[in-house]
């Protein structure tokens, strides 16, 4: 088989296992949908419905993250598809498209690393992520979501969707660190697009910012922190190297701008325009406070939602320190985790732990990148013990995470 045969092998299965995640998704939304009792996708459904010219304002006031709606209302308007197949499909496109998006990261990070082709690999990896769960022990968590928390809170739709966007600014984040530090970028290669960075990022930040805030209010804190470490470190070599460094901290600051502007008008719409909000307030609350509502034992439920992830991490500390993908992700889940242990908002939106989707957009980051390096380990030409343990342990762990998914959206038979 030559090299072009492969090529389009590996692309052939890809395209099969996005289709496999769409259709799994769409079933599971349409059953949903379908059945009598209360859930986020019923509701943000409802709203999109009734979204109209004369009404926009009062729509975007309930939702000022409004992409995922208008997709809904765009299928319904111009497709004249049912209400409930226009959500349902629309969930399942931006999980396809996640599903590509993740691809592209864990490819290109696994193939600089190894210098071989992992595409297909690659994009079981990236299937698998599209479903993993919090391991389900049900005499420990009854309730497989709340308390230990999930990068596919598929109920969801509005933070399932901002998934692509956050992950495609986060890889170009990746890419800008890389340029200023004079290193060759991953993701987008060539002179002329390179330039064009830092409005490519400042593109997909936006982008994600108006389908849901809260993956800029994980990335944003977690840019800053990053960046003040590498001026600290370039102020203590006393070189001269802090003008590069600042040069590329204000850069970055005015691609963030749009995206800041518009996270202000949503601030004003949920707290003080008369939005969901408007009888709750952002607060700072003794540590754990709302992540105890559901968690009696915390330390046990993050390692229930993130074993194989912690698994790669601990396993390979140096390579999640010392690369800029690994660090930078490292750096975000527990920015997210500090966050949602902290901030609450009060009132009667305490008990919907809205800080917890920060922690799950960090979440998502460490996944993609412990996923990446273990398609770079399953590579590698190292064949010590070590290794092998390392591989068999993380493949055993992502697998039982993806069972513990299935049949997390697929309790009664929802997918058949």
């Amino acid at each position: 088989m030559n090299t072009k045969e492969r090529n389009q092998t590996k692309y052939a299965f890809a395209a099969f296992l996005a289709v496999l995640v769409f259709v799994i998704i769409y079933k599971y939304c349409l059953n949903v949908l379908q059945t009598d009792g209360l859930a986020d996708l019923k509701d943000h459904t409802k709203l999109a419905e009734s979204i109209y010219l004369d009404r926009f304002w009062g729509a975007w006031l309930q939702r000022p993250y409004i992409f995922w709606h208008l997709c809904v209302k765009g299928f319904i308007k111009f497709f004249s598809f049912p209400t409930v197949h226009a959500s349902a499909c629309t969930c399942a496109c931006f999980a396809a498209f996640n599903y590509y998006v993740s691809l592209w990261v864990i490819e290109k990070v696994s193939a600089k690393v190894t210098n071989k082709d992992t595409y297909i690999i690659s994009s079981v990896v990236s299937m698998m992520l599209s479903f993993v769960a919090a391991f389900y022990i049900p005499w420990i968590n009854s309730y497989q979501y709340e308390g230990q928390f999930s990068i596919n809170p598929i109920f969801n739709p509005t933070h399932m969707a901002v998934k692509p966007f956050g992950l495609l600014a986060f890889a170009v984040a990746i890419d800008l660190i890389l340029r200023y530090k004079g290193k060759e970028t991953i993701f987008f290669t060539g002179e002329k697009t390179q330039k064009w960075l830092y409005v490519i990022f400042a593109t997909f930040l936006f982008l994600s910012t108006f389908t849901k805030p809260t993956f800029l209010y994980m990335l944003l804190p977690t840019g800053v922190i990053y960046v003040l470490i590498e001026l600290v470190i370039s102020l203590i070599h006393k070189d001269g190297s802090w003008k590069k460094t600042w040069n590329f901290m204000w850069k970055l600051a005015c691609a963030c701008i749009p995206s800041l502007i518009y996270l202000l008008l949503e601030y004003s719409a949920f707290y003080f325009w008369g939005g969901t909000n408007a009888d709750a307030k952002v607060a700072i609350y003794p540590f754990l406070t709302a992540w105890h509502l559901y968690s009696a034992d915390v330390p046990s439920s993050i390692v229930m939602g993130m074993c194989f992830p912690l698994w790669m991490v601990v396993t390979n500390l140096k390579y999640f320190i010392k690369s800029v993908e690994g660090r930078l992700s490292l750096l975000g889940y527990c920015v997210g985790t500090l966050e949602f242990s902290f901030f609450v908002e009060t009132g009667d939106k305490l008990g919907h732990l809205n800080f917890s989707w920060p922690m799950m957009s960090g979440m998502l980051l460490l996944w993609v990148i412990a996923g990446s390096r273990l398609v770079q380990l399953t590579f590698s030409e190292d064949n010590r013990l070590r290794n092998r343990i390392i591989v068999s342990v993380g493949w055993i762990l992502l697998s039982v995470h993806l069972f513990s998914g299935l049949y997390y959206i697929n309790p009664y038979n929802y997918i058949i």
